[in-house]
């Protein structure tokens, strides 16, 4: 695979299953207002889909990076509908809607709105590491 396309900054993980890779996941490190990590791809082969590869490559990777950087936030933005139903630990909803382009008209939201189907349920998430989720009180 050529990883170039990720763009600079990404990271990349592989799922192994003894010796075939069967899943893959990208996270990037944003540096804007904000600091955070995002999943940018996760990916698992068609025959290894909805046993859950996915949802533990993620929860490995996401608790990774907390418990590494634990003041940095790790986010997901997902129209998977098995990601979006719920069902992962340890992940808030932080916005639930449909695509946005941003508000100017700059190079990268122009790219957004046009790859964007207005029609798609997306939602963010965030991980919240598993020392601080088991201490909090709902």
């Amino acid at each position: 695979m050529n990883t170039e396309c990720l763009g600079a900054g990404v990271r990349s993980y592989v799922a192994m299953l003894g010796e075939k890779p069967v899943g893959f996941i990208a996270v990037a490190h944003v540096h804007m207002l904000t600091r955070y990590f995002r999943v940018s791809r996760l990916v698992v082969l068609p025959d290894y889909q909805g046993i859950g590869v996915g949802k533990r490559l993620l929860n490995f990777v996401a608790e990774l990076y907390t418990s590494q950087l634990p003041e940095i936030p790790f986010y997901l933005v997902t129209s998977n509908p098995q990601l979006v139903r719920g069902n992962l630990d340890h992940w808030r909803v932080k916005r639930v809607g449909h695509g946005s382009a941003g508000r100017n008209d700059s190079r990268i939201n122009r790219e957004i709105r046009s790859s964007n189907s207005k029609r798609r349920l997306s939602v963010s998430l965030q991980y919240i590491p598993k020392s601080k989720s088991e201490g909090a009180v709902n």
